[in-house]
Parts: C-alpha cells; structure tokens; sequence
C-alpha cells in the first residue's frame, strides 16, 4: 500500500491501474469474509429435545407420560454426539402437576424444581435419535377445559469438550370436560307380570293352586 501511495502522489495524478488494483483486493478482502462467514455458519454445532406425549387427550384427573427425544444432532465437537444435558420443563401449573421424571434404559437423571440433568450412564455420546427420559403428570381436578403446553427451555448440552445450545420442541395437550356413560349391562327388562299359572280345572276336590283353579262339585 506505501508503493501505491507514493505512486499516487510521484505521478501527479490517479492512476487507474492502481485504481483498478485496490478495487481487486478489496473485492478479494470481501469475497474471502463472506467465505469465513459462510464456514463458521455451517460449523455451528446443534441438537434438539423433542417431547412426544403419549396421550394428547384427556380429562381432569388423568394421569400421563411425555418422552424426551434427543433428535437432530450436529455436533462435530468432542466425540460429535451429545451424552448430558440439562433444561427447563416449563408448563402451565394451574392445569398440571408433575409428577417424576424417569429415565430411560442407558440413562440417569437428576431433578430439583422442574430443572433436569440427563446423562448416559457410561459416560459415552449418543449419535442418532434416541429417548433419553420420560416426564410424569397429572392433569388436576379442577383444570381449565382448553389446550395447555409444555416446553423445554434452557437447553444445555454436552459433547465431552464442548456445551452446546440446544432447541427444544414442546407438545400441545387437549383438556376435555369427563363424559359420564350410561351403566351397562343392564336392561329394561320387567320380571313378573299379569302371568297366570295353572288351568281352570274343575275336579273332585275344592284345591287351590297356583292360577284360578276351581275344584269341587
């Protein structure tokens, strides 16, 4: 650039070869930051917690379960999989009550006030889609009649060397007024009834039985 500079100044006057060179280098300079950008974006590490409701409708008092579902990972970091996280489960506690949080099969979990920390037993890193824990609620008797939701929030994730953000995808839950249904079993059959037994039979003796018998000469 001082070559050019004094050039500039030496010649009395601009010089549109050097013009034309300070435009290539800037548009190199522009070209290349746009690359940077471009790598840096597609390197960003992700993962998602999906939760899948067992059920998505019921009724004041039910009882149900929501898997966590770690889906989705980009993680080029560490061993590339995700094997803790930790997050939020947010809900509407006018309508449920939570109830537990369980693990699956692999996994280990810890809960304090509706903040979870999952993690693989071993230690190692899970790569593909996989359920990680399995949420507990009650609906309350006196729920409101309507659509609620639960979420995850605060995502946290680990990949041996790195925490990554990760995205949470919540479930929608259906609250229906409880229907009462009829007995069954039972119908509206009438036992007894203008039924009479026996024959009006004259014989020899003034016997009564079980109809209008009329015994006697």
């Amino acid at each position: 650039y001082v070559k050019i500079y004094l050039r500039y100044f030496n010649n009395g006057g601009i010089q549109m070869k050097y013009i034309k060179l300070i435009s290539t280098i800037l548009v190199f300079c522009m070209i290349m930051l746009i690359g940077i950008s471009t790598i840096s974006y597609a390197a960003e590490e992700s993962f998602e917690l999906q939760l899948e409701p067992k059920s998505s409708t019921l009724n004041p008092g039910d009882t149900f379960s929501v898997d966590i579902v770690i889906d989705n990972m980009n993680i080029t970091s560490g061993d590339q999989g995700i094997g803790a996280y930790q997050a939020k489960i947010v809900y509407d506690s006018n309508v449920l009550e939570l109830v537990s949080v369980t693990a699956a099969n692999g996994w280990e979990r810890f809960l304090n006030e509706g903040n979870i920390v999952i993690n693989t037993d071993d230690g190692e890193v899970v790569k593909e889609r996989t359920t990680t824990s399995t949420i507990n609620f009650k609906v309350k008797d006196d729920a409101e009649i309507g659509e609620t939701t639960i979420s995850l929030e605060n995502i946290k994730g680990s990949s041996g060397t790195t925490t990554i953000d990760g995205t949470g995808i919540s479930a929608t839950i259906n609250i229906e007024e409880k229907t009462t249904e009829p007995p069954t079993g039972e119908d509206n059959t009438t036992w007894g009834g203008n039924t009479t037994g026996g024959d009006n039979t004259t014989g020899g003796n003034n016997t009564t039985g079980g109809g209008n018998t009329t015994g006697g000469n």
